[in-house]
Formats: structure tokens, C-alpha cells, sequence
């Protein structure tokens, strides 16, 4: 190993990171930018340097699903000199006392800030975990400027000090989280990372994903608290990172604040420590079950009033965006025939979603082992085949295909003697969220799972079954398919009648309880898609379109003629 890969194995990146490359940055003007972009795959990090050209790979043992463990992290090079009578001044215009300033060990430090040009002085906040630093970020105390070490910092701000058996209160900024402390509210921590760059419509963009690993890595934590405040600031980034972190952590954990100024430091400059206090305590749980006032969805009804309901996200499919959308946190219901294209239509629509929106998916497919799974989407991603034949994919293609699936699926190992439980699914897809931020979960096929019975009553144990994954869905914002087998039915002359929710074995609650349900139906020809319910008609309606199925990449595509 040489000394980049060494490098390069000692940051133990759980995503895809850019990095100041160890080649070519101590010879630069810019020594900390960030030009070499490391890259975890399922056996290796790769990494290429966009300025010099250094690459390689550092290849490591195959972890498993869902390991709750922290990432190892480097300790890093950090001076730290001791803050002078500029930095407490400057904090004393934020009105952080010298007292807090050295609880949290902030430093003096001399840093290059990119958008000054310039070298300048300014105080490091660091970053602790399990007592060791791991990172730190800077704030220009000239004028307002960011920069953070090489590799940035991949935990909440304060969270080494953070006391489980009281709920954590959660801020967008170090400055508001000295802000708690002065005012004497315990356990506040910071995102290291600020709001999000990219918003639409009030939610983070799912290309934001791989920026809120923190969460992951202080999930135990979190976890053990009573609940979660969450006190973002009052504009659309911070709403929009609540949203998030909450969607991660659990709806049903959070609590919201209500900000009367843009962030905690503000109410606390202009009204003091007695608002701040009154606004912690004020939160209100997050409105994913109970009664609540109308006057709560105001701001939601005013957007559907200027906005309308607009659209799902497309499949990829003109024809079937006319009669059937994805919108996160419903639940689709997906039957057919063995053999007629299920599972197969469902991975396209994965892949379409990933490559067009960049969702991020858990599958549990329980007659697919992964790598078999993960070959599929490589095919569709690729519109090639993976195995030897006509059209195969070439070996830059198949790394190519492989590092994107890697990027977008987590799979659900079903390698065990024991069944499946629905706690077992929802528990690690929970931890999928958190990890990956994945927005779609798919269970194939239902039969698999050992229900728990009630009074030996079938029927309404899949009622109970599925009204825990419709939950799941709206509390996390994750769309679920769950792919479902038709009862056995009686051929009609050569043709058999294609299914719909009533068919199903099992249960008329297929049908009640989807919010959008289909059917995969092969002819000779082509591929039936039809709708049987859609619940909300700005979604979808109840119809049916065709697609032509290519046997040899195992893809779907827009039939000549539709219906």
C-alpha cells in the first residue's frame, strides 16, 4: 500500500467525498482544495484526483447491511492555538461568553478562506467524537466566512457531550448551539454541514443525500433520547432541513420550534435568554398522528391554493405518467402473474427514479440473491447485459454500473433459517433512512413474511400488516412497493384474466389500504400495466397503457401502440 492508498484508507468514507489530494496539495497556492474525489464501493474505495490525476483503488472485506457501527475516523493535524482578545470579542457581538467559548474548546487558528482569497484569522470550532477530534471548522472573524479541514466533519457539532437520558435539541449552526448553552439549555448540538444547498417545494433534493451521514453515525444516540427538538432557522433551507432530519431520526421522535426571528442566536440578541428558553420549551410534536388544529396545515393550504398538488415523480414512462405517479410516503401495491414481469417492471421503475430524480431505494427481495439483484440493475442501467451474449456490457461499463447501483441500493440480507418479520423490515429500512436517506422501499413478495396471526385470523392480520407499512411510508417519506401473488385463478379458454387488488391471496385489504395499486400482465406482445386504484387523482387515475419488454437487457420500454 502505497502512501495515498494509505491516505485514502485511513478516511474510511462511508459515500462519496471530495478530498484535498496528498499529491499535489502541498504544492499548491490552494493547498486545501479539494480536487481528489474518494468513492466507497461494495469492496473498495476508489480514488481519482482531478487536478494531478492521481488514482487507484484501496480494496477492504465486504461489511455487512445494517451495522449500527460509527466510522472509523483519522485524527487529524490541527493546531490549535489559544483564542486572544479578537476572537472573545467577536464572540461577544454573537453574545457567546468567554465561559462557553473554552467548555467547547474553541481555538485560535490562521486559515486560508476561499470566497476572502486570502489568509485570515479566525476561530476553529471542534469536532470531537468518543472524546478523540476528528475535524474542525472555521469562522472568519474579519468577515463571514466557512472553511473546515480536509474531509470535513461528519458528526453533529457538541454531540460528545450530549447526555441520553434528556431530549437533544438540534440547530443549524455552531453559533446557535453556543447560543443554547449560554441560555442554559442542555444537550444542543449542530448539523456540521448548515441547511441544504439544493430545496424544492420545501424538501431537500435528493442529491443532498449523501450530506447528512451524521445523522447515521450518531443514530445509537439519538435513539436513547426521550425526544428530538429540532430548532432549524426560520427560512426555506431550515425548514427544509428539519423536514429531513426528522424524516431520518423519526417523525414521530420530533419536536418543532416555532422561531419568532431567522435563527436561535437572533431571538437571543434581541429578546434574551428568557425567549430562547420559552421557544425550546414551547415545541410541539412533530403532526404525524393525533388531533390537530386546522390552523397547523395553514401554510400547506395556501401552498396548495398558489401551487396546486402538481404531480408525482415520472416513471420514466410518458404513457403510464398518465395514469400513475410516485409521490413519497404512499404505498403502491404491485400484482401479477408469476412469471408476467413484476419484480422486473418494479427494478426499472427504481432505476428510472434513481437515474432521473436520485432516490435512493432498500430492497428486500426475498427470491433474489444480491448480487443476482444488483446484476439486474446493472443491466437496465447499462440497457446491456451482464452475463456473456450479444450486447454484453464491457468492463468499464460494468464498473461503471456497479458504482451507481452502489450508490443508490442498500439490500436486505434474507440469509437466515429463520422467516422474515415485518419488524425485522421496517427496523432496518428505518436504518436506511438514516444512512442513506433512501425515499423508496421495496418488499417482494409478501408471502415470505411471517405475519403474526390474530386468533388464527388471516385477514386481518395482512389489515394489521399493511396499516403498519402504510405508516411507515407517511412517517418517513418513503414510497413502498410491496409486491403481492394473485390467488389462484381459473383459466378462461387460452388467455388468463389479469388480476387485480381482489385477487389477491389473502385479503380484501390489498385493495383498501393501497394508496395507488397495479398490475404487470404479459400477452404475446407486450406488457398490461393497469391501474386498478389510485386514492388521490392528482397522482394518478385508474387505466392501463402497454410497455414492450426487451428479453435480453430486461428492460421496459414505451410500447408503439398504446392503448
Amino acid at each position: 500500500m502505497n502512501e495515498v492508498q494509505a491516505f485514502v484508507s485511513a478516511l474510511h468514507i462511508q459515500d462519496s467525498e471530495r478530498v484535498a489530494c496528498p499529491t499535489c496539495s502541498p504544492t499548491r497556492k490552494k493547498w486545501n482544495a479539494k480536487e481528489m474525489v474518494v468513492t466507497r464501493l461494495d469492496h473498495a474505495w476508489v480514488y481519482h484526483c482531478h487536478h494531478c490525476g492521481e488514482n487507484g483503488s484501496v480494496f477492504f472485506d465486504k461489511p455487512k447491511f445494517v451495522e449500527r457501527k460509527l466510522s472509523a475516523v483519522p485524527s487529524p493535524t490541527i493546531t490549535q492555538n489559544t483564542l486572544q482578545e479578537p476572537h472573545y470579542q467577536y464572540l461577544k457581538t454573537r453574545g457567546i461568553s468567554k465561559a462557553t467559548a473554552d467548555k467547547m474548546k474553541l481555538f485560535a487558528a490562521s486559515k486560508y478562506f476561499s470566497r476572502l482569497n486570502r489568509e485570515t484569522q479566525a476561530i476553529g470550532f471542534p469536532y470531537y467524537r468518543n472524546g478523540a477530534l476528528t475535524s474542525a471548522k472555521y469562522r472568519s472573524i474579519e468577515e463571514k466566512d466557512f472553511t473546515q479541514d480536509v474531509g470535513g466533519a461528519h458528526d453533529f457539532f457538541g454531540i460528545d457531550l450530549v447526555d441520553v437520558k434528556q431530549p437533544i435539541v438540534i440547530v443549524e449552526g455552531e453559533i446557535d448551539a453556543l447560543t443554547g448553552m449560554e441560555c442554559g439549555i442542555p444537550n444542543v448540538i449542530s448539523v456540521p454541514s448548515g441547511a441544504p444547498i439544493k430545496v424544492a417545494d420545501g424538501k431537500v433534493s435528493a442529491s443532498e443525500d449523501k450530506k447528512f451521514s451524521f445523522v447515521w453515525n450518531a443514530f445509537e444516540i439519538l435513539n436513547k433520547a426521550p425526544y428530538i427538538i429540532i430548532a432549524t432557522d426560520n427560512d426555506s433551507p431550515g425548514q427544509a432541513l428539519a423536514e429531513e432530519l426528522s424524516r431520518r431520526i423519526g417523525k414521530h421522535r420530533c419536536r418543532l420550534t416555532s422561531l419568532t426571528a431567522k435563527d436561535l442566536n437572533e431571538v437571543f440578541l434581541t429578546s434574551g435568554a428568557d425567549s430562547v428558553k420559552q421557544i425550546i420549551n414551547a415545541a410541539e410534536p412533530y403532526p404525524v398522528e393525533g388531533l390537530s388544529s386546522a390552523s397547523k396545515f395553514e401554510e400547506r393550504l395556501n401552498d396548495l391554493w398558489t401551487k396546486g398538488t402538481g404531480k408525482g415523480c415520472s416513471t420514466g414512462f410518458s404513457n403510464l405518467d398518465k395514469i400513475y405517479t410516485i409521490v413519497p410516503g404512499q404505498l403502491t401495491i404491485v400484482t401479477g402473474y408469476p412469471s408476467h414481469g413484476k419484480s422486473n417492471f418494479v427494478d426499472q421503475l427504481m432505476v428510472n427514479l434513481a437515474r432521473q430524480h436520485d432516490w435512493k431505494f432498500a430492497v428486500c427481495s426475498f427470491e433474489n440473491q444480491p448480487e443476482i439483484h444488483i446484476s439486474r440493475f446493472m443491466e437496465i442501467y447499462e440497457n446491456k447485459r451482464f452475463f456473456e451474449g450479444s450486447s454484453r456490457m464491457t468492463d468499464i461499463e460494468k464498473d461503471r454500473a456497479f458504482k451507481w447501483v452502489m450508490d443508490h441500493f442498500l439490500f436486505m440480507d434474507s440469509e437466515t433459517v429463520e422467516p422474515a418479520t415485518l419488524d425485522s423490515i421496517l427496523n432496518r429500512a428505518q436504518g436506511a433512512v438514516a444512512r442513506m436517506g433512501i425515499r423508496g422501499l421495496v418488499i417482494d413478495p409478501y408471502n415470505y413474511i411471517d405475519l403474526k396471526s390474530v386468533d388464527g385470523n388471516e385477514t386481518l392480520a395482512i389489515s394489521n400488516m399493511l396499516t403498519r407499512v402504510q405508516s411507515f411510508a407517511k412517517a418517513f417519506g418513503v414510497h413502498v412497493w410491496f409486491v403481492a401473488h394473485p390467488a389462484k385463478v381459473n383459466r378462461s379458454g387460452t388467455e388468463l384474466p389479469r388480476p387485480d387488488g381482489m385477487s389477491i391471496s389473502g385479503s380484501m385489504a390489498w385493495w383498501a389500504k393501497a394508496d395507488c395499486g397495479l398490475t404487470v400482465h404479459r400477452n404475446q406482445k407486450d406488457v398490461e400495466i393497469a391501474v386498478w386504484k389510485c386514492r388521490y387523482r392528482w397522482v394518478g387515475t385508474a387505466g392501463e397503457t402497454k410497455l414492450a419488454y426487451d428479453r435480453v437487457t430486461g428492460t421496459y420500454n414505451e410500447a408503439v401502440d398504446n392503448f
